[in-house]
């Protein structure tokens, strides 16, 4: 009996291991209703020319959904959008050594070609299913699987968390 009381227990905190890994893990592919076409948000210079996309664009690439903690502990919560793998790939700049991402108040970041392939990076589009508006760091934003390891919460990471995202191209290091 004792012994189907310890299976049982093992059992449950399995399943809620599961469960928050589901949470708080690598982000899942989710279908998401159409948002209108919307005007250009994002251009990416890359070997395939230069790619102006709305929202509507960027989320026909394929989306994905994320639950994370943040850097800032308001913006904790649920993400959605595209894999930068994916908008990578589609410009032809997934092997550059790594990317500046800028955003539209003038800040960049460089993000190297080790983050995107070791990390499931996601270019934000909605926030808990909504657009993210401008005054909410919108409409685009870099958020990183912070939850998947302990390496992601070190500040090293937290600069290339950008918002407003509005221009991606290769850049070196």
């Amino acid at each position: 009996m004792r012994l189907l009381r310890q299976l049982s227990l093992a059992c449950v905190l399995s399943l809620s291991s599961l469960s928050l890994f589901a949470q708080t893990g690598a982000p899942q592919a989710v279908s998401l209703s159409a948002l209108p076409a919307g005007k250009t948000v994002l251009t990416v210079k890359g070997t395939n020319g230069v790619r102006k996309f709305s929202i509507a664009e960027l989320e026909n690439l394929g989306t994905h959904r994320l639950n994370t903690k943040t850097f800032w502990p308001a913006d904790d919560g649920t993400y959605e959008g595209v894999l930068l793998s994916t908008i990578l790939k589609q410009a032809g700049i997934e092997s550059s050594e790594a990317i500046r991402v800028r955003a539209r108040d003038g800040f960049s970041q460089i993000i190297p070609r080790q983050d995107w392939e070791k990390w499931p990076i996601l270019l934000a589009t909605r926030r808990a299913g909504n657009a993210i508006p401008t005054r909410d760091k919108g409409p685009l934003r870099i958020i990183y699987p912070r939850d998947m390891s302990p390496e992601l919460a070190d500040t090293l990471y937290r600069l290339r968390w950008v918002w407003l995202v509005d221009l991606i191209e290769p850049a070196g290091k």
